[in-house]
């Protein structure tokens, strides 16, 4: 152990290398660990009692393992501890020229700070924030823009797509890209519809933004074999439904928008429209040329909006697993080094904070995102484990425990497990193919909070069989020495 990992003075380090942890405890967790068909698999796990440090469990603590959603802990405890618990995300909707009897000449420019929370987990649907922010613009007294309504992306890498994730993950949801002003977390609820066995599938989605985003070719048959798919288009600028519907059904999808920053735009002009603000310019993104956003007489703010606070922002990605969230806080953390806003720049701030700040082994992590979607990510249980103690002596510590998923939470990933022991076990699932993980604390029956990790690699097996030899675990532990 490490003694900026842990937490620990040096003496109790020494104490906790030493103590080989409940002789009971250890052959019980071996005996499930060596079980067929568990014992073909990686599996490395660490329990600590994070009050005293001792460690009452060690398997391959220090080999590195493809975390999965694991990769959540990581992302957001960087980015509490580098912005604080109470930060917000601001968005800001300026004027670039002066503004008179309700005509501005010049842009409309929003500024955004890559805000996660512009969607229906937070308001009442993904276009309430951009309604909020046109009813403001009216109270200032705009009607008509003589100029364009452009999103500054200037600062953020343009990059869509992290080089590491799956092709076949590209059009979902849960591998939206980010951008510093996107609503509906990068995504669009598609509606298909079936007609008469060979006619075309109708399409519909919300929040609409560019009318052309989401195309398809799926076809209605008369069986009920139906099967729809998505794939990028040639064009890269939208996804196609591939396939088929049952006649005279419909389904729903989940889809990726491909240029969140432009969509967003596109949504909020015709907003804009709605609440009788006229632009006659065109809708863009800007990349290139810099906005002056203090000490410039011809930029003057007319709208904004603040996010919830950091911690609740934690909550949104921990407990249901919300990868897109994840990425906007590693963009946002990226906005902390030299260079734009992306993956490389938000991952080095991740790098730094882990280890100049918790005092993590650089050889224990290996980090391409903040989501989990890459299995190029890598990292030991001890490293887990360690973070997972340090944050229990910070002031956030009981809101991060809280952020966490637990069993029988609505709407969390352990909504359906580990029924029995509500209120006291607060974790972090993962799961991506042949890779399945839970990391997080426990309540014993005697009265003491371990930190534990678990990380499976490699199962060849169901992920259902590996979660419920991980659920058995979580019992064992939970029951005390």
């Amino acid at each position: 152990m490490r003694a900026r990992a842990s937490g620990l003075t040096p003496l109790l380090i020494l104490l906790a290398a030493a103590s080989p942890g409940s002789s009971q405890l250890s052959a019980d967790l071996d005996a499930m660990f060596d079980t067929a068909p568990f014992d073909g698999m990686h599996i490395g796990a660490m329990v600590v009692d994070v009050e005293s440090g001792e460690r009452l469990y060690a398997r391959n603590h220090a080999r590195r393992f493809v975390p999965a959603s694991n990769q959540k802990i990581l992302s957001t405890i960087a980015a509490l501890e580098e912005f604080g618990p109470d930060y917000r995300f601001q968005t800001h909707v300026l004027a670039e020229g002066p503004l008179t009897d309700g005509i501005l000449v010049g842009n409309l420019v929003v500024a955004g700070s890559g805000d996660p929370t512009l969607s229906r987990r937070y308001y009442d649907s993904a276009e309430t924030p951009l309604i909020e922010l046109a009813r403001q613009l009216r109270s200032a007294g705009l009607r008509r823009v003589r100029g364009d309504l452009l999103i500054d992306a200037v600062g953020w890498d343009s990059t869509r797509v992290e080089p590491t994730w799956m092709w076949g993950d590209l059009p979902y949801a849960y591998a939206a890209a980010a951008g510093p002003f996107v609503i509906s977390e990068g995504m669009v609820e598609v509606v298909l519809r079936a007609g008469d066995p060979g006619s075309p599938v109708a399409v519909a989605w919300t929040p609409v933004g560019h009318p052309d985003r989401i195309t398809s070719s799926a076809r209605s048959v008369a069986s009920d074999s139906a099967d729809l798919d998505a794939r990028l288009r040639d064009d890269f600028a939208g996804v196609e439904v591939t396939g088929t519907l049952e006649a005279f059904t419909s389904d729903t999808l989940e889809l990726n928008v491909q240029d969140p920053d432009f969509e967003a735009a596109a949504a909020f002009a015709r907003i804009l429209g709605d609440h009788g603000i006229e632009i006659d310019g065109s809708i863009g993104v800007r990349r290139e040329e810099p906005l002056c956003l203090a000490g410039c007489e011809a930029v003057m703010p007319l709208a904004q909006l603040e996010s919830p606070p950091l911690i609740d922002i934690a909550q949104g990605v921990l407990e249901p697993s919300q990868n897109w969230m994840a990425e906007q806080l590693v963009r946002a953390l990226g906005t902390t080094e030299e260079g734009p806003a992306g993956w490389p720049t938000g991952t080095r701030a991740m790098r730094r904070i882990l280890q100049s700040d918790f005092g993590l082994d650089s050889l224990d992590l290996t980090i391409r995102d903040g989501s989990g979607l890459s299995a190029y990510n890598l990292v030991t249980p001890r490293a887990l484990v360690g973070l997972l103690e340090a944050v229990h002596r910070k002031p956030w510590a009981a809101g991060y425990a809280s952020a966490l998923a637990e069993p029988g939470e609505d709407d969390s990933t352990l909504s359906n497990r580990l029924e029995g022991l509500e209120g006291r076990v607060y974790a972090k699932t993962g799961t991506i193919t042949h890779v399945n993980s839970l990391s997080g604390y426990i309540d014993t029956l005697d009265g003491r909070r371990l930190a534990f990790a678990m990380l499976t690699n490699a199962s060849g097996v169901r992920a259902s069989h590996v979660r419920r030899l991980i659920d058995r675990v979580v019992r064992r532990l939970a029951e005390g020495d």
